[in-house]
């Protein structure tokens, strides 16, 4: 699948505000339909409140899900404003992940 393509997934699942963060287009472009679709069920899960969220420290009106794939190649985080709605899908590599991690206070 293409990064638009996932791209309109993920909004269809979380809404049509989300942003997108991280290498996004060049991670969905170098991994398999397998992994996309894992990182779409993922998305959906958080979305149903089966994935546990994590507080952010730094910023006390957002939580946040943390996504690793198997292979620890893909890292990913999505952010929601507590008792609303989703704001930012990340995904990237290990540096750009504990960067990201750092500044939301996880």
């Amino acid at each position: 699948m293409n990064p638009d393509d996932f791209k309109e997934k993920v909004k269809a699942h979380l809404g049509e505000d989300i942003k997108f963060d991280g290498h996004v287009d060049l991670v969905i472009i170098s991994i398999g339909e397998e992994k996309q679709q894992n990182i779409l069920k993922w998305t959906q899960e958080c979305k149903e409140g089966m994935q546990i969220a994590h507080p952010c420290k730094r910023f006390s009106n957002l939580l946040s899900f943390i996504y690793k794939s198997n292979d620890n190649n893909i890292r990913g985080i999505l952010t929601k404003e507590k008792n609303s709605y989703f704001i930012e899908l990340f995904l990237d590599k290990h540096k750009y992940y504990d960067r990201k991690r750092r500044y939301l206070g996880l």
